[in-house]
């Protein structure tokens, strides 16, 4: 049927008006919180826990708009898995290929020459909140990788082409902008956990101490001193009736020392308490590098006050691109530290483990700094969105990534060192530990639901149990493809592979500096480690390598680029794979150890991107990847997506 023009551009405009209608739109004042919590895979979070011990997880799963899972990076790290978080790309565009990198450019360092991923030296891509301060946004970036150093932009070989130099220089301005605040404890870190007994101190004279008057106490106080890279620090032994107070302090006067006082190993649940209530204030430390903080923990003393254990938190300093924020965030947390005391308690630092032979105490122990660790995060968060107002939050947490390497293997009944009662064990101690990780995520909730805000919710891996080591340089030794010199280091002048972060072999090419493959020889020497990792057996006979990637195969996996290797791999259950040189074979037993870095195809190493509040409601949309997050958080806030993303927005799936 004929339609008149007129009438054709009134159906035309009725459908434009229609359309922009049902478009969401987007408030200019907007704010958005993004969370990347560390190891979080939500059927392994759902095979443990349940809706009642984690309700906050649950409740975003359950309600909040969810992808199916999110495809980490290749290989499946921290420090990786952040930039594809915070950039919008993998890998073979950011260049933080793993948590150690091939140093660029090519032509200048060897192919054994690697550089930290958390640094930003190798970062070759702009991180959302760079590309949110441009736009007109806020941002405050809490202990965020790769921040707040200027993004290196390094070439493959040669210098920075005039594309990576502006890049370069435009990331160096934003962060001179007042509205980019972005923090980092994890650059800088003074002294680590510690934990001390009356044998590991100096006994000293307590007439050296002033103010003793104040105490009021009839027993004699005890005076010693401990020394550690932060400096020299005056402890007192004290008490009314018995000794059962520690002051500490940065000079011995009894007026500017903090208290620690003993007593018994928490048992109460943490739902309805204050978390690690029986640590001491914080005591401000001055060093060379800028204020730091010490607290202290009590666990025990005997009656004559010579012994005890005394443990003390990390000192960072806290690396900033302002020294206002910096100050303000010192005064405002008072103690913020990377990580609670795994290794201290893994290693028998509390007492015996429970798969030592103990009997819980060192849990208990443990599980205190646990508490104090989420804490001072929380602290933190509530500086950044209630204090300073930012419109984006960027923020992170460590906790679960740090329990699940600790016991994870005890848990899994393929491990031939199983034992149920104490995988039970560390099934409680798991449980509880994620408990905090939840209350940190309802913290986060909370703070974005104040301020009718969304929380976007991520991870950078999963993880999964390993008992067994694959050493790739050792199997290249073994084919012939790379040689040590007398001092048992790789020599480069004879080596036509290597495997520098155990996470992919590198062919030895010209392109390195002192490489000796020529480029048309590329191919055939790729094709003898393909063949060498075919071949790997154990001493049974089954094969080690479950699947090999190669990057030009394998775009869509972000493998490869010029700091990443030439292949990559999928182990058997059971490994995780070493960069060592050295040792009798190339597949062994090891250490029990919960641990990722594998492939991203991985089921076990996939994570998850969530939004909950905001007008976000519960759906559950196809699979994504970790470059989809930084598109989607900033279409949320009406700006462009960071400049080298390759995700795309999950806006259209979430609503």
């Amino acid at each position: 049927m004929f339609k008149s023009p007129s009438l054709l551009m009134s159906l035309t405009a009725v459908a434009v008006l229609t359309a922009c209608s049902s478009s969401p739109q987007v408030d200019p004042n907007q704010r958005a919180i993004l969370v990347s919590i560390d190891a979080l895979n939500e059927a392994i979070l759902r095979e443990h826990l349940s809706a009642e011990q984690a309700p906050g997880l649950f409740q975003i799963f359950d309600q909040g708009a969810c992808t199916e899972y999110a495809q980490p990076m290749f290989p499946s790290v921290t420090a990786a898995g952040h930039a594809s978080i915070w950039t919008g790309a993998y890998g073979d565009v950011h260049n933080i290929t793993a948590n150690a990198a091939h140093v660029l450019p090519r032509d200048q360092n060897t192919a054994m020459a690697t550089i930290s991923g958390f640094s930003a030296t190798n970062l070759s891509a702009e991180p959302i909140w760079i590309t949110a301060g441009y736009s007109g946004k806020s941002v405050g970036g809490h202990h965020a990788t790769q921040g707040p150093g200027e993004a290196g932009f390094q070439p493959r070989r040669g210098e920075r082409s005039a594309r990576q130099q502006a890049d370069f220089e435009r990331v160096v301005e934003g962060y001179t902008m007042p509205s980019v605040q972005v923090m980092n404890g994890y650059n800088e870190q003074i002294d680590g956990h510690g934990v001390l007994s009356g044998s590991d101190v100096e006994w000293t004279d307590n007439r050296e101490w002033r103010n003793l008057r104040s105490l009021g106490v009839t027993m004699e106080p005890k005076a010693f001193t401990f020394t550690n890279r932060a400096g020299t620090f005056y402890g007192l032994v004290y008490g009314s009736n018995r000794y059962d107070r520690i002051a500490i302090s940065t000079s011995p006067d009894i007026n500017q020392a903090v208290i620690a006082v003993a007593q018994p190993v928490e048992s109460e649940s943490f739902a309805d308490r204050t978390l690690a209530r029986h640590f001491s204030e914080p005591l401000a430390v001055n060093t060379d590098s800028g204020r730091t903080y010490l607290r202290a923990r009590l666990f025990e003393i005997s009656s004559n006050g010579e012994d005890f254990m005394l443990y003390h938190t990390p000192m960072h300093i806290m690396d900033t691109n302002h020294s206002d924020v910096q100050s303000a965030y010192n005064d405002y947390v008072q103690g913020w530290f990377g990580n609670s005391a795994t290794r201290v308690y893994t290693d028998g630092g509390f007492g015996p483990t429970r798969f030592q032979g103990g009997d819980g105490t060192a849990e208990k122990r443990y599980l205190e700094t646990a508490e104090l660790l989420t804490r001072v995060f929380n602290k933190g968060s509530s500086f950044f969105w209630q204090q300073q107002q930012v419109e984006l939050l960027v923020d992170y947490f460590p906790l679960g990534d740090a329990i699940d390497h600790s016991v994870l293997t005890y848990m899994d009944s393929q491990w031939p060192g199983y034992d149920e009662t104490i995988a039970g064990y560390m099934k409680d101690l798991r449980n509880t530990t994620w408990q905090l990780v939840d209350l940190r995520m309802q913290h986060l909730m909370d703070l974005a639901a104040a301020e009718g805000a969304a929380t976007f919710v991520a991870g950078d891996h999963g993880m999964r149990g390993t008992w067994m080591e694959f050493r790739p340089n050792l199997l290249l030794q073994a084919a012939g493809l790379q040689v040590l010199d007398d001092n048992g280091m790789v020599d480069l002048a004879k080596s036509k592979a290597v495997a520098p972060t155990g996470t992919w072999i590198t062919i030895n090419t010209t392109e390195w500096r002192g490489g000796i493959v020529e480029p048309e020889d590329k191919s055939r020497v790729i094709e003898q480690v393909v063949a060498a990792l075919q071949g790997a057996v154990d001493t049974a006979g089954n094969p080690i390598i479950d699947r090999i990637y190669l990057p030009a195969e394998h775009p869509e996996l972000g493998i490869g680029g010029a700091a990443g290797g030439d292949i990559y791999w999928a182990e058997k259950p059971g490994y995780r794979s070493s960069r060592t040189t050295r040792g009798e074979d190339y597949a062994a037993d090891t250490r029990p150890l919960g641990w990722h870095s594998m492939a991203s195809t991985d089921p076990l190493m996939q994570t998850v991107t969530c939004a909950y509040g905001g007008g976000f409601t519960h759906k559950r949309a196809p699979a994504s990847k970790l470059i989809d997050v930084a598109p989607t958080v900033s279409e949320y806030l009406g700006i462009p997506a960071p400049a080298h993303s390759r995700g795309r927005s999950l806006m259209p799936d979430l609503r």
